[in-house]
C-alpha cells in the first residue's frame, strides 16, 4: 500500500449562504399563502411594476424567488433591496419590511433564521433602529430587541387580508 497523493488546496472558497430561512415562511407559486401559516410578505418589480407577493424559495443570503400574490405559477427571482421605498425597486429587486418597536416601518437589509438586519426606507421618522440586528417574529406585536415582519395573508388573493404596514414616506 502506497502513500496517498495529497489534495491540493484551493485558495478560493466556495461562498455558502449562511443561515438558510425555514420553509415554512416560504409558499407554493401556485396556492400562495395558506390559512394558519406564517410566509413572509415581499414587494417586488416583475419587471413591469411594483408587485406583492410571497417567497417561493432561497437562493442564496439576498436572492430569492418569489410569486405575485393573485397570479399562480409566476415566479420571479429577486434580490434583496435596501435602503429605499417599495414603490422605488428596479426590475429584479425586492424588499421586505419590518415594523419596529418604535412603531417606524424599516426595510430589511440582511434576513437569517432568527434575526434581519434592519435599514432605513427614508430619512422620515426617528429611524432609530437603522443598522441593528433585531430578532423577528411573524403576527405578534413588535418589542423591544424585536420587529414584526409583514404576513401574506391566508389566501393567494391581492390585498385581501395580509398585513400592510404604512411605509415610512
Amino acid at each position: 500500500m502506497g502513500t496517498q497523493p495529497r489534495r491540493l488546496r484551493t485558495l478560493t472558497k466556495e461562498k455558502k449562504m449562511g443561515r438558510p430561512l425555514n420553509k415554512r415562511y416560504f409558499t407554493d407559486a401556485t396556492t400562495g399563502a395558506t390559512a394558519g401559516a406564517n410566509e413572509i410578505k415581499v414587494n417586488f418589480h416583475n419587471g413591469t411594476a411594483v408587485k406583492e407577493g410571497t417567497i417561493i424559495r432561497q437562493k442564496g443570503s439576498k436572492k430569492f424567488v418569489v410569486a405575485e400574490t393573485g397570479a399562480a405559477d409566476t415566479e420571479f427571482t429577486c434580490t434583496l433591496k435596501t435602503g429605499v421605498l417599495p414603490a422605488a425597486l428596479s426590475a429584479g429587486e425586492m424588499s421586505i419590511t419590518a415594523l419596529g418597536s418604535d412603531s417606524e416601518t424599516y426595510g430589511v437589509a440582511k434576513i437569517a433564521g432568527h434575526k434581519v438586519t434592519l435599514a432605513q426606507p427614508s430619512a422620515t421618522g426617528s429611524n432609530a433602529l437603522d443598522g441593528l440586528a433585531q430578532t423577528w417574529q411573524m403576527g405578534s406585536a413588535a418589542s423591544s430587541g424585536i420587529v414584526r415582519i409583514e404576513e401574506a395573508g391566508d389566501d393567494d388573493v391581492d390585498n385581501a387580508d395580509d398585513d400592510d404596514f404604512t411605509d415610512d414616506a
